[in-house]
Protein backbone atom coordinates (compact mmCIF):
# COMPACT_ATOMS: atom_id res chain seq x y z
CA UNK A 1 0.00 0.00 0.00
CA UNK A 2 2.57 2.43 1.08
CA UNK A 3 4.31 1.70 -2.60
CA UNK A 4 1.32 2.54 -3.87
CA UNK A 5 0.67 5.64 -2.49
CA UNK A 6 4.10 6.96 -3.03
CA UNK A 7 3.57 5.67 -6.92
CA UNK A 8 0.46 7.50 -6.77
CA UNK A 9 1.73 10.89 -5.10
CA UNK A 10 4.69 11.17 -7.75
CA UNK A 11 2.24 10.72 -10.65
CA UNK A 12 -0.20 13.37 -9.01
CA UNK A 13 2.86 15.84 -8.82
CA UNK A 14 4.38 14.99 -11.75
CA UNK A 15 0.84 16.03 -13.57
CA UNK A 16 0.63 19.12 -11.51
CA UNK A 17 4.36 20.21 -12.75
CA UNK A 18 2.85 19.65 -16.36
CA UNK A 19 0.47 21.79 -15.75
CA UNK A 20 2.80 24.55 -13.87
CA UNK A 21 4.99 24.27 -16.59
CA UNK A 22 2.93 24.97 -19.20
CA UNK A 23 0.96 27.60 -17.40
CA UNK A 24 4.34 29.71 -16.55
CA UNK A 25 5.12 29.31 -20.28
CA UNK A 26 2.41 30.63 -21.66
CA UNK A 27 1.81 32.92 -19.12
CA UNK A 28 5.52 34.63 -19.29
CA UNK A 29 5.68 34.97 -23.39
CA UNK A 30 2.86 37.10 -22.82
CA UNK A 31 3.97 39.18 -19.97
CA UNK A 32 6.94 40.06 -22.27
CA UNK A 33 4.44 41.34 -25.31
CA UNK A 34 2.64 43.11 -22.82
CA UNK A 35 5.67 44.82 -21.68
CA UNK A 36 7.15 45.61 -24.91
CA UNK A 37 3.79 47.18 -26.00
CA UNK A 38 3.58 49.03 -22.42
CA UNK A 39 7.14 50.16 -23.32
CA UNK A 40 8.22 49.70 -19.80
CA UNK A 41 9.99 46.33 -19.56
CA UNK A 42 13.01 47.89 -21.11
CA UNK A 43 14.60 49.09 -17.84
CA UNK A 44 14.36 45.72 -16.67
CA UNK A 45 16.06 44.14 -20.04
CA UNK A 46 18.48 46.63 -19.75
CA UNK A 47 19.88 45.13 -16.66
CA UNK A 48 19.98 41.85 -17.55
CA UNK A 49 21.13 42.08 -21.30
CA UNK A 50 24.01 45.20 -20.68
CA UNK A 51 25.57 45.92 -23.50
CA UNK A 52 23.59 43.36 -25.98
CA UNK A 53 20.64 45.31 -25.04
CA UNK A 54 19.40 47.77 -28.13
CA UNK A 55 16.38 50.58 -27.96
CA UNK A 56 17.66 51.44 -31.66
CA UNK A 57 14.91 50.87 -34.16
CA UNK A 58 15.53 48.39 -36.96
CA UNK A 59 16.44 50.04 -40.42
CA UNK A 60 15.35 46.17 -41.74
CA UNK A 61 11.07 46.01 -42.44
CA UNK A 62 8.69 44.69 -40.07
CA UNK A 63 8.24 41.21 -39.73
CA UNK A 64 4.65 40.33 -39.39
CA UNK A 65 5.43 37.10 -37.31
CA UNK A 66 8.32 36.89 -35.00
CA UNK A 67 8.87 33.77 -33.53
CA UNK A 68 10.44 32.55 -30.04
CA UNK A 69 11.77 30.11 -29.11
CA UNK A 70 10.97 29.34 -24.59
CA UNK A 71 12.70 26.63 -22.60
CA UNK A 72 11.74 25.34 -19.33
CA UNK A 73 14.91 24.54 -17.06
CA UNK A 74 14.53 20.97 -15.13
CA UNK A 75 15.21 21.30 -11.50
CA UNK A 76 19.43 20.99 -11.87
CA UNK A 77 18.69 23.61 -14.27
CA UNK A 78 20.34 21.65 -17.29
CA UNK A 79 18.04 19.86 -19.43
CA UNK A 80 15.36 21.51 -21.14
CA UNK A 81 12.37 20.14 -19.51
CA UNK A 82 9.60 22.62 -21.14
CA UNK A 83 9.46 23.12 -24.89
CA UNK A 84 7.51 25.39 -26.40
CA UNK A 85 7.12 27.46 -29.52
CA UNK A 86 5.50 30.97 -29.32
CA UNK A 87 4.59 33.03 -32.80
CA UNK A 88 3.11 36.59 -32.43
CA UNK A 89 1.64 37.80 -35.63
CA UNK A 90 1.52 41.64 -35.92
CA UNK A 91 -1.16 41.61 -37.67
CA UNK A 92 -3.64 39.34 -36.44
CA UNK A 93 -2.49 40.42 -32.72
CA UNK A 94 -2.59 36.13 -32.54
CA UNK A 95 -0.25 34.01 -30.40
CA UNK A 96 0.21 31.18 -31.76
CA UNK A 97 2.26 28.02 -29.43
CA UNK A 98 3.35 24.40 -30.26
CA UNK A 99 4.43 22.35 -27.23
CA UNK A 100 6.98 20.14 -28.44
CA UNK A 101 7.59 16.80 -26.40
CA UNK A 102 10.88 16.67 -25.08
CA UNK A 103 10.98 13.39 -26.09
CA UNK A 104 10.94 14.26 -29.48
CA UNK A 105 13.58 12.76 -31.73
CA UNK A 106 15.90 15.29 -33.60
CA UNK A 107 18.67 15.14 -35.58
CA UNK A 108 21.77 17.86 -34.89
CA UNK A 109 22.33 19.71 -37.71
CA UNK A 110 25.71 18.63 -39.47
CA UNK A 111 27.86 21.73 -38.64
CA UNK A 112 27.09 21.61 -34.60
CA UNK A 113 27.16 17.64 -34.69
CA UNK A 114 31.16 17.46 -36.13
CA UNK A 115 31.95 20.59 -33.63
CA UNK A 116 30.50 18.52 -30.86
CA UNK A 117 31.50 14.46 -31.67
CA UNK A 118 35.54 16.55 -31.89
CA UNK A 119 35.78 15.89 -27.70
CA UNK A 120 32.89 13.17 -27.52
CA UNK A 121 30.83 10.37 -28.96
CA UNK A 122 27.04 10.87 -29.23
CA UNK A 123 24.71 9.99 -31.53
CA UNK A 124 23.22 12.32 -34.26
CA UNK A 125 19.83 11.22 -33.92
CA UNK A 126 18.61 12.48 -30.25
CA UNK A 127 15.96 13.58 -28.03
CA UNK A 128 15.54 17.03 -28.30
CA UNK A 129 15.88 17.95 -24.69
CA UNK A 130 19.45 16.32 -24.60
CA UNK A 131 20.74 18.96 -26.79
CA UNK A 132 22.41 21.13 -24.06
CA UNK A 133 24.22 18.76 -22.22
CA UNK A 134 26.38 18.23 -25.58
CA UNK A 135 27.65 21.90 -25.69
CA UNK A 136 28.96 24.73 -23.32
CA UNK A 137 26.68 26.23 -21.12
CA UNK A 138 26.84 29.45 -22.66
CA UNK A 139 26.49 27.75 -26.08
CA UNK A 140 22.92 26.05 -24.99
CA UNK A 141 20.28 28.38 -26.05
CA UNK A 142 21.56 28.85 -29.51
CA UNK A 143 22.44 24.99 -29.78
CA UNK A 144 18.73 24.56 -29.12
CA UNK A 145 17.41 27.07 -31.08
CA UNK A 146 19.64 25.61 -34.33
CA UNK A 147 18.53 22.11 -33.80
CA UNK A 148 14.50 23.17 -33.68
CA UNK A 149 15.29 25.15 -37.08
CA UNK A 150 16.93 22.26 -38.27
CA UNK A 151 13.97 19.69 -37.38
CA UNK A 152 10.85 22.39 -38.29
CA UNK A 153 12.63 24.53 -41.56
CA UNK A 154 11.64 27.39 -39.29
CA UNK A 155 13.45 30.59 -38.44
CA UNK A 156 13.48 31.56 -34.77
CA UNK A 157 14.63 35.13 -33.98
CA UNK A 158 14.82 34.78 -29.78
CA UNK A 159 14.95 32.26 -27.02
CA UNK A 160 13.48 32.35 -23.45
CA UNK A 161 15.09 30.16 -21.18
CA UNK A 162 13.14 29.43 -17.69
CA UNK A 163 13.78 28.52 -14.51
CA UNK A 164 10.16 26.88 -13.47
CA UNK A 165 10.25 27.67 -9.71
CA UNK A 166 8.29 31.37 -9.39
CA UNK A 167 4.95 29.94 -9.76
CA UNK A 168 3.69 31.63 -6.72
CA UNK A 169 5.66 34.69 -6.88
CA UNK A 170 3.89 35.27 -10.60
CA UNK A 171 0.48 34.90 -9.10
CA UNK A 172 1.20 37.15 -6.26
CA UNK A 173 2.92 40.16 -8.51
CA UNK A 174 -0.26 39.89 -10.70
CA UNK A 175 -3.07 39.01 -7.95
CA UNK A 176 -4.55 37.98 -5.97
CA UNK A 177 -6.66 36.39 -8.96
CA UNK A 178 -10.89 36.91 -8.56
CA UNK A 179 -11.83 33.31 -9.18
CA UNK A 180 -15.34 32.09 -8.66
CA UNK A 181 -14.60 28.42 -7.65
CA UNK A 182 -17.31 26.25 -8.06
CA UNK A 183 -17.42 23.84 -5.26
CA UNK A 184 -15.30 23.49 -1.84
CA UNK A 185 -11.98 21.99 -2.05
CA UNK A 186 -10.30 20.79 1.32
CA UNK A 187 -7.64 18.58 1.64
CA UNK A 188 -5.10 17.52 4.60
CA UNK A 189 -2.02 15.47 3.53
CA UNK A 190 0.68 15.54 6.26
CA UNK A 191 2.84 12.94 4.43
CA UNK A 192 2.93 16.08 1.69
CA UNK A 193 2.98 18.72 3.51
CA UNK A 194 -0.36 19.40 1.62
CA UNK A 195 -3.20 21.42 3.51
CA UNK A 196 -5.64 23.15 1.40
CA UNK A 197 -8.95 24.59 2.27
CA UNK A 198 -10.70 26.87 -0.32
CA UNK A 199 -14.12 28.23 -0.35
CA UNK A 200 -16.76 27.69 -3.03
CA UNK A 201 -17.44 31.32 -4.33
CA UNK A 202 -15.82 34.35 -4.98
CA UNK A 203 -12.12 33.88 -4.30
CA UNK A 204 -9.15 36.02 -3.93
CA UNK A 205 -6.54 33.31 -4.25
CA UNK A 206 -2.53 34.93 -3.47
CA UNK A 207 0.12 33.00 -4.80
CA UNK A 208 -0.14 29.92 -1.93
CA UNK A 209 -4.07 29.62 -2.59
CA UNK A 210 -3.27 29.11 -6.82
CA UNK A 211 -0.62 26.53 -5.93
CA UNK A 212 -3.50 24.74 -3.63
CA UNK A 213 -6.34 25.22 -5.99
CA UNK A 214 -4.09 23.47 -8.81
CA UNK A 215 -2.60 20.65 -7.36
CA UNK A 216 -6.46 19.78 -5.46
CA UNK A 217 -7.61 16.71 -7.56
CA UNK A 218 -9.68 14.57 -4.56
CA UNK A 219 -13.45 14.32 -4.96
CA UNK A 220 -13.71 15.22 -8.27
CA UNK A 221 -16.67 13.48 -9.78
CA UNK A 222 -14.83 13.09 -13.16
CA UNK A 223 -11.54 12.50 -11.53
CA UNK A 224 -8.99 14.30 -13.64
CA UNK A 225 -10.95 15.75 -16.26
CA UNK A 226 -12.40 17.63 -13.29
CA UNK A 227 -9.02 18.76 -11.91
CA UNK A 228 -7.96 19.88 -15.69
CA UNK A 229 -11.28 22.01 -15.81
CA UNK A 230 -10.31 23.38 -12.75
CA UNK A 231 -6.91 24.54 -13.69
CA UNK A 232 -8.25 25.89 -16.92
CA UNK A 233 -10.91 27.91 -14.99
CA UNK A 234 -8.20 29.02 -12.71
CA UNK A 235 -5.85 30.31 -16.30
CA UNK A 236 -8.70 32.31 -17.66
CA UNK A 237 -8.87 33.83 -14.09
CA UNK A 238 -5.32 34.57 -14.05
CA UNK A 239 -5.41 36.26 -17.92
CA UNK A 240 -8.42 37.96 -17.19
CA UNK A 241 -6.39 39.90 -13.78
CA UNK A 242 -3.00 39.60 -15.75
CA UNK A 243 -4.57 41.80 -18.86
CA UNK A 244 -6.85 44.28 -16.94
CA UNK A 245 -5.53 48.09 -17.00
CA UNK A 246 -3.77 48.45 -13.74
CA UNK A 247 -1.67 45.57 -13.71
CA UNK A 248 -1.01 46.94 -17.90
CA UNK A 249 -0.22 50.34 -16.15
CA UNK A 250 1.97 48.08 -13.75
CA UNK A 251 4.02 45.73 -15.72
CA UNK A 252 6.79 46.94 -14.96
CA UNK A 253 7.07 45.42 -11.60
CA UNK A 254 4.84 42.27 -13.18
CA UNK A 255 7.76 41.65 -15.55
CA UNK A 256 11.05 42.14 -12.87
CA UNK A 257 9.47 39.38 -10.88
CA UNK A 258 9.18 37.49 -14.41
CA UNK A 259 12.92 38.25 -15.39
CA UNK A 260 14.32 36.63 -12.19
CA UNK A 261 13.65 33.79 -13.39
CA UNK A 262 14.78 34.33 -17.60
CA UNK A 263 17.45 33.86 -19.38
CA UNK A 264 16.70 35.71 -23.13
CA UNK A 265 18.42 37.35 -26.04
CA UNK A 266 14.96 38.90 -26.32
CA UNK A 267 16.75 42.85 -26.31
CA UNK A 268 15.33 44.66 -29.32
CA UNK A 269 12.05 46.04 -28.68
CA UNK A 270 11.34 49.32 -30.39
CA UNK A 271 9.49 47.97 -32.93
CA UNK A 272 7.22 45.85 -30.61
CA UNK A 273 5.19 49.43 -28.78
CA UNK A 274 1.81 50.16 -29.77
CA UNK A 275 0.64 46.59 -29.06
CA UNK A 276 -0.72 46.49 -25.53
CA UNK A 277 -4.48 47.01 -25.99
CA UNK A 278 -4.52 44.61 -28.50
CA UNK A 279 -3.44 41.25 -26.47
CA UNK A 280 -6.10 39.22 -25.46
CA UNK A 281 -6.30 35.63 -23.79
CA UNK A 282 -8.62 34.58 -26.82
CA UNK A 283 -5.94 35.31 -29.04
CA UNK A 284 -3.50 32.85 -27.45
CA UNK A 285 -3.79 29.31 -29.14
CA UNK A 286 -1.98 26.27 -28.07
CA UNK A 287 -1.10 23.58 -30.53
CA UNK A 288 0.73 19.77 -29.62
CA UNK A 289 3.09 18.97 -32.30
CA UNK A 290 1.39 16.21 -33.83
CA UNK A 291 3.15 12.77 -33.88
CA UNK A 292 3.28 9.39 -31.85
CA UNK A 293 5.67 7.44 -29.31
CA UNK A 294 7.78 5.06 -30.96
CA UNK A 295 10.80 2.41 -29.10
CA UNK A 296 14.01 3.26 -31.74
CA UNK A 297 15.93 1.66 -29.22
CA UNK A 298 14.64 3.83 -26.57
CA UNK A 299 11.64 5.34 -26.54
CA UNK A 300 11.07 8.40 -28.85
CA UNK A 301 8.24 11.35 -29.82
CA UNK A 302 8.44 11.07 -33.31
CA UNK A 303 6.63 13.64 -35.23
CA UNK A 304 4.59 13.25 -38.11
CA UNK A 305 6.39 15.52 -40.84
CA UNK A 306 3.71 16.05 -43.09
CA UNK A 307 1.22 17.19 -40.45
CA UNK A 308 4.20 19.35 -38.63
CA UNK A 309 4.74 21.06 -41.96
CA UNK A 310 1.26 21.58 -42.34
CA UNK A 311 1.01 23.56 -39.00
CA UNK A 312 3.92 25.72 -38.81
CA UNK A 313 2.54 26.54 -42.44
CA UNK A 314 -0.55 27.84 -41.51
CA UNK A 315 0.38 29.56 -37.98
CA UNK A 316 3.35 31.20 -40.34
CA UNK A 317 1.92 31.92 -43.63
CA UNK A 318 -1.52 31.71 -42.90
CA UNK A 319 -2.05 28.67 -44.81
CA UNK A 320 -5.67 27.39 -44.40
CA UNK A 321 -6.32 23.42 -44.01
CA UNK A 322 -6.28 21.42 -47.13
CA UNK A 323 -8.98 22.04 -49.50
CA UNK A 324 -10.02 18.46 -49.78
CA UNK A 325 -11.68 18.63 -46.66
CA UNK A 326 -14.60 20.96 -48.58
CA UNK A 327 -14.92 18.35 -51.33
CA UNK A 328 -14.93 15.25 -48.61
CA UNK A 329 -18.39 13.16 -48.62
CA UNK A 330 -20.38 13.65 -45.38
CA UNK A 331 -20.07 11.44 -43.30
CA UNK A 332 -23.79 9.80 -43.15
CA UNK A 333 -23.58 7.82 -39.77
CA UNK A 334 -24.47 8.57 -36.29
CA UNK A 335 -21.36 9.29 -34.10
CA UNK A 336 -23.48 8.56 -31.33
CA UNK A 337 -24.23 5.05 -32.59
CA UNK A 338 -20.34 4.21 -33.42
CA UNK A 339 -18.40 1.41 -31.15
CA UNK A 340 -15.39 3.25 -29.28
CA UNK A 341 -12.80 1.31 -27.54
CA UNK A 342 -11.13 4.23 -24.97
CA UNK A 343 -7.11 2.96 -24.12
CA UNK A 344 -4.89 4.53 -21.54
CA UNK A 345 -1.56 5.32 -23.28
CA UNK A 346 0.07 7.15 -20.11
CA UNK A 347 0.71 5.55 -16.44
CA UNK A 348 -2.20 7.59 -14.70
CA UNK A 349 -3.96 4.47 -13.74
CA UNK A 350 -7.65 4.62 -14.39
CA UNK A 351 -7.72 7.39 -17.17
CA UNK A 352 -9.44 5.30 -19.62
CA UNK A 353 -12.21 4.33 -17.62
CA UNK A 354 -12.51 7.79 -16.62
CA UNK A 355 -12.73 9.11 -19.71
CA UNK A 356 -15.17 6.23 -21.16
CA UNK A 357 -17.90 7.22 -18.04
CA UNK A 358 -17.50 10.93 -19.55
CA UNK A 359 -18.08 9.85 -23.33
CA UNK A 360 -20.87 7.40 -21.83
CA UNK A 361 -22.66 10.32 -19.62
CA UNK A 362 -22.91 12.45 -22.96
CA UNK A 363 -24.34 9.57 -25.21
CA UNK A 364 -21.72 7.86 -26.83
CA UNK A 365 -20.92 4.01 -27.13
CA UNK A 366 -18.24 2.97 -25.41
CA UNK A 367 -17.47 -0.68 -25.39
CA UNK A 368 -13.99 -0.87 -23.63
CA UNK A 369 -11.67 0.65 -21.23
CA UNK A 370 -8.02 -0.52 -21.76
CA UNK A 371 -4.36 -0.27 -21.00
CA UNK A 372 -2.76 0.76 -24.79
CA UNK A 373 0.34 -2.07 -25.10
CA UNK A 374 3.03 0.59 -26.18
CA UNK A 375 3.58 2.74 -23.30
CA UNK A 376 3.80 6.21 -23.37
CA UNK A 377 1.80 7.96 -25.81
CA UNK A 378 2.85 11.74 -25.46
CA UNK A 379 -0.20 12.74 -27.56
CA UNK A 380 -4.06 12.01 -27.79
CA UNK A 381 -4.53 9.97 -30.79
CA UNK A 382 -8.20 10.03 -32.08
CA UNK A 383 -8.36 6.90 -34.72
CA UNK A 384 -11.80 7.48 -36.48
CA UNK A 385 -13.36 6.88 -40.05
CA UNK A 386 -14.17 9.65 -40.99
CA UNK A 387 -12.32 13.67 -40.09
CA UNK A 388 -16.17 14.91 -38.84
CA UNK A 389 -16.01 12.33 -36.51
CA UNK A 390 -12.65 12.98 -35.25
CA UNK A 391 -13.70 16.91 -35.08
CA UNK A 392 -16.64 16.21 -32.76
CA UNK A 393 -14.41 13.99 -30.10
CA UNK A 394 -11.71 16.52 -30.22
CA UNK A 395 -14.10 18.78 -28.05
CA UNK A 396 -13.41 16.02 -25.41
CA UNK A 397 -9.44 15.74 -25.93
CA UNK A 398 -7.64 19.29 -26.55
CA UNK A 399 -4.71 18.37 -26.81
CA UNK A 400 -4.84 15.62 -29.78
CA UNK A 401 -4.18 14.98 -33.15
CA UNK A 402 -6.75 13.03 -35.40
CA UNK A 403 -5.92 10.08 -37.77
CA UNK A 404 -8.10 8.80 -40.23
CA UNK A 405 -8.50 5.56 -40.98
CA UNK A 406 -11.34 4.97 -43.21
CA UNK A 407 -11.58 1.21 -42.54
CA UNK A 408 -12.42 1.02 -39.02
CA UNK A 409 -16.28 1.55 -40.07
CA UNK A 410 -15.76 -2.09 -40.80
CA UNK A 411 -14.02 -3.10 -37.15
CA UNK A 412 -15.70 -3.80 -34.19
CA UNK A 413 -13.90 -0.89 -32.66
CA UNK A 414 -14.89 1.69 -34.94
CA UNK A 415 -13.52 4.49 -33.18
CA UNK A 416 -9.96 4.27 -30.92
CA UNK A 417 -9.00 6.79 -29.01
CA UNK A 418 -5.99 6.72 -27.19
CA UNK A 419 -5.33 8.75 -24.47
CA UNK A 420 -1.96 10.32 -24.25
CA UNK A 421 0.17 12.38 -21.67
CA UNK A 422 -0.88 15.71 -23.37
CA UNK A 423 -4.67 15.77 -21.70
CA UNK A 424 -3.25 16.11 -18.15
CA UNK A 425 -0.63 19.50 -19.57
Amino acid sequence: MARQRRKTETGNKKMVNKFLKAFISTFLILVLLIGIGAGTVFLVLKNKLGDDFRIVKSAEPVKKITAFAIFGLDKQEYRTDVIMLAFFNRDTKQIDMVSIPRDTRVKIPDALYEKITQTRTVEQYIKINEVPAYVEEKERNNASVAVLEESFGIDIDYYICMNLDGFKDIVDAVGPIRMEVPRNLHYSDPYQDLYIDIKEGTNYLDGDKAEELVRFRKGYANGDLGRIEMQHLFMSAFMDELLNTDNKMNIISIASTCLKYVDTNFGTMIDYTGYLKDIKKENVVVNTLPGESKNLGRSFFVFDTELTAALFDKIINGTPEATSETTEAPFDKDIKTLNISVQNGTEVAGLASKYKAKLVEEGYKVGEAVDYENKPVEVTKLLVPHKSVGEELKAYFENSVIEVQEGLIDKANQIIIIVGESEDK
